[in-house]
């Protein structure tokens, strides 16, 4: 056996995706990457999942959705679009831009010093009036089914949301939300919220502050075994595409 020469490599591209790039009003860039199901859209559109950090989550979500989907009797999950934001051009993690997007107030003292926050609603009304109509547009959507996740600061970014505008999405996943960013937080999430988190998220009492959230919004909880604060939403992602198609 020989090895192939390396021009008989060629780039890869996943099927049944499609990328868009905007530009915001005040010059924030993102990347909107869709995938869509094989099979053909009910008559009152698909379920959809928007997905936060999509350089980090979009291709296991969209992968997730279009295994799991195959036999949604067995597995309870539907056939959905997914909705990959990525910051940029969408090739790496932008840290200052997720700080900035993500976040509505200052940090704690001592924490995330010189980094960007404060930019959640300006990024919120990019979601609104940018990202689903353009996406809708696109594809036939059920605007009654759609759902919204985010892990860590997205995490943190989704319960915000939630309490500021409970009808955006009819389902929410925050994975691993950064609560200590800010532990006065309150909502009344209920069924719509799904929160998760890796049982080793030792560190700033994550475990632990995500329970006491859970318990005081009244959401669902689930803690992954043995994951942690980078693979817990690896872990949890059969479970957050369950709770986004759940009727």
């Amino acid at each position: 056996m020989t090895l192939a020469a390396d021009l008989d490599w060629t780039p890869h591209q996943p099927a049944r995706q499609q990328a868009r790039d905007i530009v915001t009003a005040d010059e924030r860039r993102y990347r909107i990457v869709v995938s869509t199901p094989e099979a053909p859209a009910p008559a009152q559109g698909y379920p959809s999942i928007l997905v936060l950090d999509g350089v980090q989550h979009f291709a296991a979500m969209s992968d997730g959705a279009s295994a799991l989907s195959r036999r949604p009797q067995k597995t309870g999950v539907e056939p959905m679009v997914v909705i990959g934001v990525f910051h940029g051009d969408g090739r790496a993690l932008d840290a200052d831009a997720r700080s900035r997007d993500y976040t509505s107030v200052a940090p704690p003292q001592g924490e995330q010093v010189g980094k960007a926050f404060g930019g959640a609603e300006a990024f919120r009304r990019t979601l609104t009036d940018v990202v689903l109509p353009l996406v809708s547009d696109y594809l036939p959507l059920d605007p009654s089914r759609r759902a919204l996740f985010g892990h860590s600061l997205g995490g943190l970014f989704v319960l915000e949301a939630l309490a500021q505008q409970p009808d955006l999405f009819s389902r929410w996943v925050s994975i691993s939300p950064s609560l200590w960013w800010r532990d006065d937080l309150r909502l009344e999430g209920g069924d719509a919220l799904l929160l998760g988190i890796g049982e080793r998220e030792q560190r700033r009492d994550m475990v632990g502050r995500t329970q006491a959230f859970a318990q005081r919004s009244s959401a669902r909880l689930l803690i992954a075994p043995n994951a942690d604060h980078g693979s817990a939403p690896l872990a949890l992602l059969p479970d957050a595409l369950r709770h986004a198609t759940a009727r």
